[in-house]
């Protein structure tokens, strides 16, 4: 072999490079015997796209074996079985030096995929997608399914070839796959195709329930946010089917897909979406919501300064791969900390957003329209610009401490070990990916001596900024920065970004259901719940509904008060803070007290007419005072049943009067009561 190489083949590259070594060397050996794999590399290829031939191997097996058990090595490109190929690789000599050994079978045969050859097809860019994935029974189903293989080239195109978006298409398409592998096992559906039939939709169905968990039960899916995507997913199949239906004028298939939308859009929701989001909703009732300390994000904001201070300056004097990685981990949290951004975005942050950053001062025509501290603050702080959610620009802003440290992470990247290659910020030494913002975070959160470390993640701390944001006056214009800094929609940040509803529930609901409780409604006209003032241990007294309703209607609108100098009250000692002052008209005062029926008003068709006054005599305001003069020192509405129990007690003195009179005459007293307190 090496001497038909060196007569017939001196001028190849590779050819010349192996020759120019001594012969019997073991440079030259090694040389040679990879020329030679290279060749069986290209045999093997053409041998798996036909599927016919017989395969070449670098190592014979010793019992017969398919084809499906070898492995090309990702350095020599010789064929091994899959068992023994993690073995070889660890001692493979065309293996990099800079590489690290990885353990496990499963890292080794994914590498090798990707290098092998690639099918007709599978573009390549999706069989780097595909390669990644743990070889299993759901991969093979993958390969082996045309749609689902149309389905991950169409996201692909749709969303680039950035990583995020490729581990996005592999997610999906191992959804795919799993839904084929349990229709297989309750249904007679073998492929994706077959999914996207009319005529087989509660198959379908059943397939989605085996692959979501349902319980039929307890009417509950075990993942319920499965079944909504799977819902999405089998919408996305059969646009596609019916386009390449069309494309290709296949008239069944168009006729099938565009059925099968009809069919799913009627049964779909009764079928599993409609379950699915109730279970969703019903397991977020009583989950307790988790808020960050204000003093737990003191201590962790000084915790960082401090960590920051001693590896910069471990940096600046003694570069090292360890000292390089933690400045980064803390850098990588303080950003995340300080602009409250969501951890993935800062951890992938490229490195030529930094490098490309604006350095330039703001704009001379723009500082009028600045008050001085604004001016200060526009030239202390740094910005950068990221790929936030959904594709949107969003800022992050850096003191001069977080610049300075970033400036020297970028300095001493190449002597800290990092990959030429890798483009990301925050980038783990020898390896082409980057830090994780939530396991940095969490670290630092347990050792700054947090009473709660839970809450200090990257998603509770951004709604802790938005939600005591409320507190503040802002306008709208101003709660729309704020959103758009914190890189979401105006409209997510009213509902998600706000008080939790258990808080406004609790705070806030809490007031109006009280003044209802007491019937003091009227007390609060005019006011916000912000406003109203009320003491959760304030005596109340039981109330039924009809005579809530009727004070609701009545007193709310009454506009006669009462003279209280003919019946002059003691406090005995109590001291009562008043209300603020309702906004109700008095009445001129005059030598008999106004009566309780002032102001009942009788409705009949729409239109109102005042009932006949009727002026309270001393006996009848002696006999009220001796009974109900509690409620009103007390400053207490009475109901129902106390009103009559007054008339019962004084049948003779209160003949003419009903309950209802008693109530309203009370009421009246009470709030000349008050009003006399506040004149003083």
């Amino acid at each position: 072999m090496a001497r038909h190489l060196e007569r017939a083949h001196q001028n190849k590259p590779d050819v010349a490079k192996a020759i120019s070594f001594p012969k019997g060397s073991k440079e030259r050996r090694k040389q040679l015997d990879h020329i030679r794999k290279k060749g069986n590399f290209a045999h093997n290829a053409a041998v798996i796209e036909s599927g016919k031939g017989e395969l070449v191997p670098s190592k014979r097996p010793s019992k017969e074996a398919q084809g499906n058990d070898f492995m090309h090595c990702a350095y020599c490109q010789g064929l091994f079985k899959r068992k023994v190929l993690w073995r070889h690789m660890r001692h493979c000599t065309l293996r990099p030096g800079s590489v690290a050994t990885k353990p496990g079978k499963n890292r080794v045969q994914s590498m090798c995929t990707f290098t092998g050859p690639v099918p007709g097809h599978i573009s390549k860019h999706l069989w780097k997608v595909i390669s990644a994935m743990n070889p299993d029974p759901i991969t093979d189903i993958i390969k082996s399914d045309r749609v689902i293989i149309d389905v991950g080239q169409h996201l692909l195109n749709k969303g680039g070839t950035s990583a995020k978006n490729q581990q996005n298409v592999r997610e999906k398409m191992r959804e795919m796959g799993r839904l084929i592998n349990n229709a297989r096992r309750v249904t007679t559906l073998k492929k994706m195709e077959d999914l996207i039939n009319p005529k087989k939709y509660m198959e379908t169905v059943a397939a989605v329930r085996a692959t979501c968990g349902y319980d039929s039960e307890t009417n509950k899916f075990m993942i319920p946010s499965l079944a909504n995507k799977l819902g999405n997913t089998l919408v996305k199949v059969s646009k596609l089917l019916k386009a390449q239906g069309l494309i290709s004028d296949n008239k069944d298939l168009v006729k099938m897909a565009s059925d099968f939308q009809e069919v799913h859009q009627e049964k779909w929701n009764e079928m599993i979406s409609a379950t699915a989001l109730r279970n969703i909703r019903e397991a977020k009732w009583n989950v307790p919501t988790l808020m960050p300390f204000t003093e737990d994000v003191q201590k962790l904001h000084a915790y960082l300064s401090q960590v920051q201070e001693e590896w910069y300056k471990s940096l600046s004097e003694n570069p090292s791969t360890k000292a390089w990685m933690e400045l980064s981990k803390v850098c990588l949290s303080q950003i995340i900390l300080f602009n409250r951004r969501r951890e993935g975005e800062v951890a992938s942050m490229p490195l030529s957003a930094f490098s490309s950053r604006d350095t330039s001062d703001p704009h001379e025509d723009v500082d009028w329209a600045l008050s001085e501290v604004e001016k200060k603050l526009c030239r202390h702080f740094s910005r950068i610009i990221i790929r936030g959610k959904r594709g949107r620009p969003v800022p992050i802003l850096l003191t001069p401490k977080m610049l300075q440290a970033l400036e020297l992470l970028v300095e001493q990247r190449e002597a800290s070990g990092v990959l030429k290659d890798n483009g990301y910020m925050f980038a783990r030494p020898e390896a082409m990916t980057h830090f994780r913002g939530s396991d940095c975070l969490r670290g630092f959160a347990q050792m700054c001596g947090a009473k709660c470390p839970k809450s200090l993640t990257s998603t509770r701390l951004r709604k802790h900024a938005a939600t005591l944001s409320t507190v503040l006056n802002m306008t709208d214009t101003e709660m729309d920065q704020l959103a758009n800094f914190l890189g979401h929609d105006i409209r997510i940040h009213r509902e998600f970004y706000r008080l939790p509803e258990k808080t406004l529930q609790l705070a806030k609901i809490s007031k109006l259901l009280m003044a209802l409780e007491q019937g003091r409604l009227a007390e609060f006209h005019g006011m916000n719940l912000d406003e109203i003032g009320i003491d959760p241990d304030e005596k109340v007294v039981d109330c039924d509904e009809e005579d809530r309703n009727i004070q609701e209607e009545n007193c709310s609108s009454t506009v006669d008060e009462l003279d209280t100098e003919d019946t002059p009250l003691h406090t005995e000692g109590n001291e009562i803070t008043p209300p603020p002052p309702k906004r109700c008209r008095p009445l001129p005062s005059g030598d008999a007290t106004p009566s309780g029926d002032s102001i009942l008003m009788s409705f009949s068709k729409g239109k109102t007419v005042p009932k006949k006054k009727s002026p309270w005599q001393q006996t009848e305001v002696q006999a009220v005072e001796r009974h109900m003069k509690q409620f009103i020192t007390s400053c207490i509405v009475p109901a129902k049943s106390d009103c009559e129990k007054c008339l019962r007690k004084e049948p003779e003195a209160l003949k003419n009067r009903d309950w209802q009179n008693l109530k309203f005459y009370v009421y009246n007293r009470i709030t000349a009561y008050k009003r006399k307190l506040q004149d003083k």
